[in-house]
């Protein structure tokens, strides 16, 4: 049995987990960048994922969190790990290839609204007023974020980048969803039970849709670093990122773990400053400064509801 959600308001390892997981997240759009000027994107999408589930059901096994789940949960984990990982990456790669990079980083910086109003509605999280307003604090400061970089911000909802706004959207709520059903599922089985099995899942039609790139691929043609980035995004994104994800849902609920992603665009745009030469603007700074404002306030101000046995 998964250990019960803390309710505390004091700061945990969850939480520093799911500061090193946003870091990595944050590192991890530099590291795909690199990987997909050699690596097609459905062909890195298989290796980082292979090299992530295997790493993940290898670790399971090692230290006896072994795929031993009641016949009656098998359906819902099988389906949290196609929606959940297959067709929500499927989704992001398919939407961030018709749609420009600023419509989708708004449109995803959303997921801490949807969790919150989902849980809110389901009767799983308590977000208070305050909570609320750190939920639209982080929001605004992704917004400037992103309005604040040097170069003219390209939104163009509707019209051109319609199809790929729509599939983001969707994306996005896939993610806000399967965040609130994980935590369903950590209340039977422990984190890395449920990551390695659902990653491993999510992995296989992924795996497959990659192949047939990967195999026209010119692997004389591929650095090794490449290779490398998807190695290191499949280890460190893909396995530690979910392993650390569903731990936090399972100690501080959906919702307060959710508000941890709007730190992902922070740490994605000191990594592009600082590895790729990017411009960092004072408007991004005060953007920066106001979404950490809100992720601190919404996680002191939204609390899980303690649910009864099942």
């Amino acid at each position: 049995m998964a250990s019960p959600v803390s309710p505390e308001l004091r700061w945990t390892s969850a939480d520093a987990l799911l500061l090193v997981t946003v870091f990595t997240w944050g590192v991890n759009f530099s590291v795909v960048k690199l990987a997909l000027s050699e690596i097609p994107p459905m062909a890195f999408n298989a290796v980082r994922f292979l090299a992530g589930g295997t790493v993940l059901a290898i670790a399971a096994h090692a230290t006896g969190r072994r795929w031993r789940f009641e016949r009656r949960h098998l359906p819902f984990l099988i389906g949290l790990g196609l929606f959940g990982h297959s067709l929500y990456q499927l989704l992001f790669i398919l939407g961030a290839d018709a749609t420009t990079a600023d419509n989708a980083a708004l449109i995803l910086a959303t997921v801490p609204v949807w969790v919150a109003l989902g849980g809110s509605l389901a009767g799983t999280e308590k977000v208070e007023g305050r909570g609320w307003l750190g939920v639209g604090l982080s929001l605004a400061g992704i917004v400037l974020i992103v309005l604040g970089s040097d170069r003219a911000a390209e939104f163009h909802f509707g019209g051109a980048t319609l199809r790929g706004d729509v599939l983001i959207f969707v994306a996005t709520l896939c993610w806000s969803t399967s965040t609130l059903l994980l935590r369903l599922a950590v209340r039977h089985y422990r984190p890395m039970t449920v990551a390695s099995f659902c990653t491993s899942v999510g992995a296989v039609p992924l795996v497959l849709a990659g192949l047939p790139q990967l195999a026209a691929l010119d692997h004389s043609q591929v650095s090794a670093t490449a290779w490398a980035a998807g190695v290191f995004s499949g280890i460190f994104a893909i396995a530690l990122g979910f392993l650390f994800w569903n731990y936090g849902i399972s100690r501080l609920g959906s919702a307060r773990t959710s508000q941890y992603s709007n730190l992902v665009p922070l740490i994605a745009l000191a990594t592009a400053w600082l590895v790729l030469g990017e411009t960092l603007t004072p408007q991004q700074g005060g953007g920066a400064v106001l979404a950490i404002a809100g992720v601190v306030l919404a996680r002191r101000h939204t609390r899980p509801v303690a649910a009864g046995p099942r």
